[in-house]
């Protein structure tokens, strides 16, 4: 609750005369506690102090006051009111408040009319106290840096600063201790500097989360008091020195936490703000006078390890070869830092393991069995965390061996050394061994010796790194000369054109590679170029070898069946024979596919290492490249060759330009065209060439055809010729490619193709109507065929039957010489009348008529010359009269000319009939003589021998097809489809 002002019910005893008097804040507020407690008869009174924006108690009479947490005060202060909340009460009077309990309310209401002579009170105690504060700081600041002198000796400005601080304060004990040690929340000291202790501090002061956060993170002093603060960690932190009254300030230089300086007394004598502030001060400057002289050590310590590394990496840097630089290393880093043994581990490619490389001092067993693995033991966390690993006593820590030898050696009790340290070899930040020094005593360096050693470690790791670069670079310098010598030898031509790859070039190239990877024999296989049936192996074509005899095809179908993606070691097993050891890598074409293979081996058992096997793919690449290049340029030329010969042949007008126009190419159908008109188009700017009437189009299609990647046409004139353009931008645009047609000619070849198609069609259509009469030609032969036939069988035949039967009588009736002239005019008559008959069947056959088509075809085959069968296949049926009828003179025609020119000893009428409802039939009359070309036909009917000429055409008058087969000694096939 809150009390407004009322008038005085009673009148308070006069104010203390020493208030306006006190030397201090916190004597002011002890003598206003006692005054206000016994004028209010409160059973306590506190007063309050605004420090920093936040109310400090600073004084106290009375009891009870455990019941306030200062919130009335809060509340008070922040109101400007008299506060009361049951027993308690807060008066506010300027920079501070009173807070009674059990107070009397008429006593406090005229308190309350004191309020501003107390605010001017406090007010001027507090400007008398500041102005006597800034002079003391200042007086002890200055007797600080008098007894420094300047000194950079670091041991020396230590104890100064601890004595002055005790000094000041009038306190009898202090020390400065400096962090060896930071981390989130806390830190600790090493070693402590005194000024009044009794003991020597070992070990170190462990600062806790609270103390840090007050000192480190806050920048602010600490100040302990027993009587206040004995429950508090501070109190317990601080049990062992047992002090009464303690101020701790943190020493802070260019932003970098130092240390702590401390100052205590056993006498209980209270600390005041004003010790605070002097203790904050002296802190300050002296950690800059701290700072300086640890950096000077630091500098000293610099130039005496820099005079060191300086003669070591003289020594390092004199040598560029690895062994003799990891002997230097080795022998430099016993003799500096006293140790009895080291080695140079190195990772190996696994990434898992390390093993030494080269050492000094190590027994020979150890260096033979001990593979350390990352991550385990000394060494090997010094590789994996890339950071100095120190064993003080490696036996009596737990380190652990990094290899199981040494964890033997370490459980025995037989380990040979104790103290050991590991440093990380690096170079950036990729660490690819360690540098490891043993002793068989306890570790005997200090910290700036530890330091010394990791930078004679960085050092000699970059000194070990440039002789590996070294040797690397002049291996790869090898290695890129037996490259460049492989990609020559197969690049050279005698003529300098492109083309397939020789076999001298291949001879030249395994050769190169050989030697190269110092193997005694090797081998370069091709695969057939075209892509083998999946599942299948591709023949090897070409081989060329190395001190080697061409393997026999078994025995490169077995080194192709080794091949995998990459290069592959082979054991003795798997090589040629005589090898005992060799790879084999494949050579890869792009697009990915295989190309061949390169083999390589040695007479020892010794299998390549990764280097050699990364060299060996790198060389395969080489060779596939080259090979695959010079395949690809053999079919530029040959794509260039024939796009030429297409531009050279081409009717249109092809013309190539820079970006510019300038034309830079021109076909001759171009150059025929126009040069008449413009003068030599190399040189000319294309786009000044049209009219001035067709330029704009030229000019917008140019700038259409930049920026569409579909290009652009137009229609220009260049002279009387009327041309369509078509552009293209090429070459990114650095180019022009213009096909250009007359279209006048175009026009002019339009009419001509119309007029050839008129008579083209008056051709066909006079053919067609010659096609019409030959049919009614044919039908007509075959009716007077007919008729002729019938007239040879019914009359001719049949005057000559009975003229035989009548020369028959009368050579019956005669004897003698008479009679045999009968009988040989009888004779006469007999073959006369066959003769008829036969040529009546030939004219038309009557079986044709009577029985059908495949009885006649049987009497056909009966009556040729040349012995032939008759082969039917499919339903046997009737075909229509002129079907048949065609089909009979068809076989007729092909059995005569078998008989004429075939010289065949067989021939065969084979009739296949189609099934219905299409039906058809195919007939093919085949041969086993002499057979002719198509030269020799064709031959044949300029002779005027048109057997074939006269097939084809009844055969297309009847609507069908004739497939003719015939090759020289392979004998003739003529097939005939025709509708049924």
């Amino acid at each position: 609750m809150s009390h407004a002002p009322d008038e005085p019910s009673l009148t308070l005893p006069p104010l203390p005369p020493g208030l306006s008097a006190a030397s201090s804040v916190t004597q002011f507020a002890q003598l206003l506690a006692a005054y206000a407690c016994r004028a209010t008869h409160a059973h306590g009174t506190r007063v309050w102090v605004v420090t920093d924006g936040q109310p400090l108690p600073v004084a106290e009479e009375g009891r009870g006051l455990a019941l306030s947490d200062g919130t009335l005060v809060a509340r008070a202060l922040s109101g400007g009111v008299l506060t009361g909340e049951g027993m308690l009460a807060a008066l506010p009077f300027g920079c501070g408040a009173l807070e009674f309990v059990g107070a009397d309310p008429a006593a406090l209401r005229a308190l309350l009319h004191a309020a501003p002579l107390l605010t001017l009170a406090v007010e001027g105690v507090q400007a008398r106290e500041a102005r006597r504060g800034h002079g003391r700081i200042a007086e002890t600041v200055e007797g600080l840096m008098r007894r420094l002198g300047g000194s950079l000796d670091l041991a020396e400005v230590l104890t100064v600063t601890a004595q002055s601080a005790a000094l000041a304060l009038g306190f009898r004990r202090a020390f400065v201790a400096l962090f060896s040690e930071l981390r989130d929340g806390g830190a600790r000291t090493g070693e402590v500097f005194t000024h009044g202790f009794t003991q020597p501090f070992t070990g170190g002061i462990g600062v806790g989360p609270v103390t840090f956060e007050t000192l480190v993170q806050r920048g602010e002093a600490i100040r302990f008091e027993r009587g206040r603060d004995h429950d508090s960690p501070l109190a317990r932190g601080l049990q062992e020195l047992n002090p009464e009254t303690a101020v701790i300030a943190p020493l802070s230089a260019r932003g970098q936490a130092l240390g702590l300086l401390y100052v205590d007394t056993t006498d209980p004598v209270p600390a005041t703000d004003d010790d605070a502030r002097i203790v904050l001060a002296l802190a300050e400057q002296a950690a800059l006078a701290i700072d300086n002289a640890r950096l000077y050590g630091i500098e000293t310590r610099k130039r005496e390890a820099a005079e060191a590394l300086r003669e070591a990496g003289a020594a390092l840097a004199g040598s560029l070869h690895l062994s003799d630089t990891l002997q230097q290393v080795l022998e430099r880093a016993v003799a500096l830092f006293h140790a009895d043994a080291a080695a140079v581990y190195e990772t190996q490619p696994d990434g898992r393991s390390i093993s030494i490389r080269s050492a000094v001092g190590l027994p020979s067993e150890y260096m033979l069995r001990v593979r350390a693995k990352v991550g385990v033991g000394v060494t090997g966390r010094a590789v994996a965390q890339g950071t100095r690993v120190a064993a003080r006593d490696l036996t009596a820590e737990d380190y652990g061996g990094s290899s199981r030898y040494a964890r033997q050696l370490l459980a025995n009790g037989t380990y040979p050394y104790r103290g050991v340290v590991s440093l990380p070899l690096r170079v950036g930040p990729t660490v690819f061994g360690a540098l490891t020094l043993y002793w068989t005593a306890p570790l005997p360096l200090d910290g700036d010796d530890l330091a010394l050693a990791g930078v004679f470690a960085s050092q000699a790791g970059l000194a070990i790194e440039n002789a590996r670069l070294y040797e690397e670079e002049q291996l790869r310098e090898r290695e890129a000369g037996a490259l460049l010598a492989v990609s020559r030898v197969l690049s050279e031509r005698a003529d300098g054109s492109a083309g397939p790859v020789t076999d001298e070039a291949l001879h030249g190239a395994v050769r190169e590679a050989t030697l190269a990877l110092h193997a005694g024999r090797g081998l370069l296989a091709l695969f057939h170029e075209e892509q083998a049936a999946p599942g299948a192996a591709r023949p090897v074509t070409r081989c060329a070898t190395y001190n080697l005899h061409p393997p026999h095809p078994q025995e490169l179908a077995d080194l192709a069946a080794q091949l995998g993606r990459g290069p592959r070691p082979l054991t003795r097993r798997h090589t040629l024979p005589v090898a005992g050891s060799g790879l084999i890598v494949p050579l890869i074409g792009a697009p990915p596919e295989p190309l061949g293979f390169l083999y390589f081996d040695d007479p020892g058992p010794d299998a390549p290492g990764a280097r050699t096997l990364q060299f060996a793919r790198s060389l395969a690449d080489q060779v596939a490249q080259t090979l695959t290049r010079e395949h690809l340029l053999a079919a530029l030329e040959r794509e260039e060759a024939r796009y030429r010969q297409l531009a050279e042949g081409a009717h249109d007008l092809i013309v190539s330009t820079d970006a510019r126009g300038v034309i830079e190419y021109a076909n001759p159908a171009a150059r025929t065209l126009l040069e008449p008109l413009t003068g030599p188009l190399t040189g000319a700017d294309l786009l000044t060439l049209p009219t001035h009437d067709t330029r704009p189009a030229l000019q917008a299609a140019w700038t259409d055809a930049r920026t569409r990647a579909s290009g652009s046409r137009a229609e220009i004139r260049i002279g009387p010729y009327h041309l369509e353009v078509r552009l293209g931008s090429v070459d990114d645009g650095r180019g022009m490619l213009t096909v250009s047609r007359d279209l006048s000619e175009l026009q002019t070849l339009a009419d001509e193709i119309a007029r050839r198609g008129q008579a083209l069609e008056a051709a066909t259509s006079r053919q067609s109507e010659l096609r019409s009469f030959l049919t009614l030609f044919t039908q007509a032969q075959e009716e007077e065929r007919r008729r002729i036939s019938r007239e040879l069988h019914d009359d001719t035949a049949q005057v000559l039957t009975a003229t035989t039967r009548r020369v028959a009588r009368l050579a019956r009736d005669l004897s003698g010489e008479q009679k045999a002239r009968a009988d040989d005019i009888l004779l006469d008559l007999n073959a006369a009348i066959d003769g008829v008959r036969r040529f009546a069947r030939n004219l038309r056959p009557s079986v044709l008529d009577d029985l059908g088509l495949l009885p006649a075809l049987e009497w056909l085959a009966t009556q040729a010359l040349t012995a032939t069968r008759l082969e039917v296949s499919g339903a046997e049926r009737r075909l229509s009269p002129a079907t048949e009828l065609t089909v009979f003179r068809l076989a007729q025609e092909a059995l005569n000319n078998v008989d004429k020119h075939a010289h065949a000893h067989t021939a065969a009428i084979r009739v296949a009939f189609g099934e219905l409802p299409q039906g058809g039939v195919r007939v093919a009359i085949t041969d086993d003589g002499r057979g002719f070309t198509t030269e020799q036909a064709h031959a044949q009917a300029q002779a005027g021998h048109l057997g074939l000429l006269g097939l084809r055409e009844r055969v297309t008058l009847a609507g069908g097809t004739l497939d003719v087969q015939s090759a020289p000694g392979e004998g003739t096939t003529l097939t005939f489809t025709l509708p049924g």
